[in-house]
């Protein structure tokens, strides 16, 4: 029952550590940290230690699968999706959004018109109101700064 005694350098890149990095690729679109193998090789190196190049990264696989490379590929359609939800639907948005902030405008230029209208009709009912009284002018002042 001997086992066989392997040569070389020991393994760097195993299976465990490898589903740890994918799991770390997966979370690149939701931190905001953009897609790319700069990143990966940056990330795993400050994570893991472990100082791997793009090629073993993107190539080396496991029961035939290549599992970080696929990460990567799902990590970066799901970013492309979010750039692409994130921008405006029409190429005229910034139009659209201006228009709608004019109408809200507008819609508080109206309600200011008839505030002012409301007030103005006011004052008027209460200069005619003065105007047709038999009031002293000398006996409402009088009134007025005993008030003050």
């Amino acid at each position: 029952m001997n086992k066989p005694v392997k040569m070389g350098r020991k393994e760097i890149l195993t299976e465990d550590l490898a589903r740890r990095i994918c799991a770390m690729i997966d979370n690149f679109p939701d931190a905001g940290i953009p897609v790319t193998w700069e990143n990966v090789i940056a990330q795993s190196k400050k994570k893991f230690g472990h100082g791997v190049n793009r090629k073993m990264l993107g190539q080396k696989e496991w029961d035939g699968r290549k599992l970080i490379g696929e990460a990567f590929n799902d990590a970066k359609e799901l970013q492309r999706r979010m750039v692409k939800d994130a921008t405006p639907k029409y190429a005229t948005n910034s139009r659209a959004t201006m228009q709608k902030r004019i109408a809200e405008l507008e819609s508080q230029v109206l309600a200011l018109k008839e505030e002012l209208e409301a007030e103005r009709a006011r004052k008027i009912s209460e200069l005619d109101t003065f105007l047709n009284s038999r009031i002293d002018l000398r006996e409402l002042f009088s009134a007025a700064e005993g008030n003050q």
